[in-house]
């Protein structure tokens, strides 16, 4: 099943802000925790003057992509919609 996550920090939490760097480690924690959980990732995209990511994963379900965020630690510093989605093609 196809789940867009729609990944949003604040100007004050931003990965690219100096003083931020304890964001970096979790967000590239975060590709391996998906890897594990056997999430495949269909496409990452970023909206930096918006502070938002975007991703299209492919789970089992929106509790498998949830878990990874909250153990790489990403989800101390952003707020994340999982949705269902599918392809219009």
């Amino acid at each position: 099943m196809l789940h867009m996550v729609i990944l949003r920090h604040s100007p004050e939490s931003c990965p690219g802000r100096p003083g931020n760097e304890a964001i970096h480690p979790c967000a590239n924690a975060m590709q391996e925790f998906l890897d594990n959980a056997g999430v495949k990732t269909i496409g990452r995209w970023a909206d930096p003057p918006a502070h938002v990511n975007y991703l299209v994963l492919e789970a089992p379900d929106g509790h498998v992509i949830q878990e990874a965020l909250m153990e790489s630690g990403l989800f101390a510093y952003t707020t994340a919609e999982i949705r269902p989605v599918m392809s219009m093609d």
